[in-house]
């Protein structure tokens, strides 16, 4: 299930979904008008991927995790085409978003 689907699902308002994404209302909406004027100057559009829309400070922590566990997160990951990071990061979003 797709984050947005998860997000539909429990019946979220606007305000916690962008403030879990680390935006504000008002800067989806600038976005939104922006793009529905046909104003793309400034976007710049590549291949899709991994991330948030609005670059968030990151910080590094430490999980204690089994061989096993560490080959299956590899193994997906690399089938999927993102980084063993990147792959963790969205498991934890999944629960968080089920946690609301």
């Amino acid at each position: 299930m797709s984050m947005m689907d998860q997000i539909k699902k429990q019946g979220m308002s606007d305000d916690p979904v962008a403030q879990m994404l680390g935006v504000s209302l008002s800067q989806i909406e600038a976005d939104v008008a922006k793009y529905e004027s046909g104003d793309l100057s400034g976007w710049q559009f590549g291949a899709p991927s991994e991330g948030r829309p609005y670059a968030a400070p990151m910080r590094t922590t430490s999980v204690k995790l089994y061989e096993h566990e560490l080959r299956a997160i590899d193994r997906l990951a690399a089938h999927e085409g993102i980084t063993r990071s990147a792959f963790i990061r969205r498991a934890i979003d999944r629960d968080l978003l089920a946690a609301h």
